[in-house]
């Protein structure tokens, strides 16, 4: 496969009619079998608008809402909006606001703004007073209680003409089956088109479906619609009404299948915390029994032992013991238990902080605590740069460039598709494992290694890579990093991000450095930081592994 950078260029007139009919032509390719009736009507008759009709719903469809003013649009590429306008009337494909959609009403007000509001109020009842103070939410109620809804509707029609666009449903299905999820959005056509980001060049020979079934296209379309509807429950949460929104729909969610779990996973988590902030600990823990995925099981047992069933806790303490899903899991389930035990015990994690080694940096870095160790490190004559995950995540991902972006691996869904639907879930490693265990067989001498990081440094520079962060320093980290560490541990540590990118790329120590003659981590803690599971788990594994890396505690001293 070749890769080539995109050029910046100059988008024509109708660019987003011709992004859609490259995303009708991908999804009729992998997904008509799929397709409904009514969605295949949807497209013959969007096909047999005339251009104009064409740019016109896709400018309704791409903009934000239903509802819109026509006297506030203005597209020069269509030119004159009335002819097209009554084509899409006409179609069916959106409506004119009158009398008969008047209960429509209190969302075709929401487009005014509150003078505008303030406006069409004073022209039904020109005395009226008090109307500034409000807020435009407020003036609302106040508007729909205090006023005959067909006298504002009339005033509205007399102001406006407002488009109320339909088809939107199908519209979002398309999208979705091109893209792969609900937050696709078409201005990524641009983004690529501009050269505002440079992707991997896709084989679009080589792209495959993502779902297999109407079943799962249903599936992961609903629960990405529910989540989205969650998105607007927690901006005003209250804890009723949102236990038994999600009781409503935890019954289909937990028959979801594979595709689409995750995202059930991720709302059954924030919901339940949600819960526990609005001090419901009971109706948290139920739905917390809905997934397993961290930090599902921790806050169970931490709940339980509030509530005094601590038997129940220790026993869920021991399956995450026995079956850890990241390194938290299996450090709090350790803390835990030995806690029960000895009331006063220490958790590993303040242990380890009190035990570490600390430094005596001037308090004008109190806001700047890295920059303080790193000017006392390089006062000592070492090299030193910030490490954290930029270090090893990028190492991570040049090293293993090929395997990460290999087509034959069935992953790639959609010619925007950034990086593999795996990347971060635990299959990432179990389809690649062979390939990225041949790649380190090929760099087993630093020579070869240093060669192939900067060679694919070089060829690759700038193309989008979730794990790559591009930066001047970039190469320059890496190459001190993979001189000194000694290989075995280093490949070590990669194969074993890779187990889970999303759970084992993170939590790696703040700074690396490095003389002629040595090498260390440091993760630097400042008297009000405290050490996380993730950070205590990178420290240990580095340990046994032959790499050194140390906690640094940081005292201040005055300037």
């Amino acid at each position: 496969m070749g890769w080539t950078a995109l050029p910046i260029t100059e988008l024509p007139p109708k660019y987003y009619l011709d992004n859609f009919y490259s995303l009708l032509e991908f999804v009729e390719a992998k997904y008509g079998h799929l397709l409904l009736e009514g969605e295949k009507d949807f497209i013959a008759r969007f096909r047999a608008l005339s251009e104009e009709g064409r740019c016109l719903f896709l400018r309704f469809a791409n903009r934000k809402g239903r509802f819109f003013r026509l006297n506030k649009l203005n597209y020069p590429e269509i030119g004159a909006l009335a002819l097209p306008l009554q084509e899409l009337t006409t179609a069916g494909f959106c409506l004119l606001f009158k009398e008969e959609y008047k209960q429509e009403l209190p969302n075709v007000l929401q487009i005014f703004n509150k003078q505008e509001l303030c406006a069409i109020w004073k022209l039904l009842q020109p005395k009226v007073k008090g109307l500034s103070p409000l807020k435009k939410e407020e003036l609302l109620q106040r508007m729909l209680e205090e006023l005959v809804h067909d006298e504002i509707l009339q005033a509205v029609l007399a102001l406006e003409t407002v488009v109320i666009q339909r088809y939107l449903q199908e519209y979002e299905l398309l999208k979705f089956l091109f893209f792969g999820h609900l937050h696709g959005e078409m201005s990524e056509f641009v983004i690529r088109d501009l050269g505002y980001v440079q992707y991997e060049v896709l084989d679009n020979d080589k792209l495959v479906a993502k779902f297999s079934s109407r079943k799962e296209v249903e599936d992961k379309f609903w629960i990405s619609s529910v989540y989205q509807h969650f998105r607007e429950l927690r901006d005003a949460p209250v804890a009723e009404p949102l236990y038994t929104w999600y009781m409503q729909i935890a019954g289909r969610g937990a028959q979801l299948g594979e595709e689409a779990r995750p995202t059930f996973d991720r709302l059954t988590l924030k919901t339940a915390r949600l819960l526990e902030r609005l001090q419901q600990p009971d109706w948290a823990l139920e739905v917390y029994r809905y997934s397993q995925q961290p930090p599902s099981r921790e806050r169970q047992v931490r709940l339980l032992q509030k509530k005094g069933d601590v038997q129940q806790a220790l026993e869920l303490c021991h399956q995450m013991e026995a079956t850890p899903l990241n390194a938290e899991e299996s450090i709090f389930a350790q803390d835990f238990c030995r806690k029960l035990k000895v009331k006063k015990a220490v958790r590993s994690t303040t242990e380890l902080l009190k035990e570490a080694e600390s430094v005596q940096i001037s308090e004008e870095y109190r806001y700047y605590v890295e920059k303080g160790v790193i000017r006392y490190f390089a006062d000592k004559g070492y090299e030193v740069m910030y490490s954290e995950n930029y270090l090893f995540r990028s190492l991570f991902g040049l090293l293993f460039w090929d395997v990460i972006f290999d087509q034959d691996v069935p992953v790639y869904h959609s010619p925007l598709q950034r990086f593999p639907a795996d990347l971060y879930l635990p299959q990432f490693l179990d389809r690649r494992q062979e390939s990225l265990k041949k790649r380190v067989g090929e760099l087993n001498r630093r020579k070869a290694l240093l060669s192939h990081l900067r060679s694919t440094y070089d060829q690759k520079w700038g193309i989008g890579n979730p794990l790559v962060g591009w930066h001047e320093n970039t190469l320059p980290l890496l190459e001190a990093a993979c001189k000194k560490i000694p290989m075995e541990a280093l490949y070590q540590v990669l194969l074993n991000m890779a187990q889970n990118l999303k759970e084992y790329g993170r939590g790696f120590p703040d700074l690396f450095m490095w003389s002629k003659k040595d090498y260390r981590f440091v993760e630097v803690k400042s008297p009000t930081d405290a050490l996380s599971p993730q950070q205590l788990y990178w420290l240990r594994y580095f340990k046994e592994a032959g790499i050194r890396a140390d906690v640094l505690r940081v005292e201040w001293i005055a300037g």
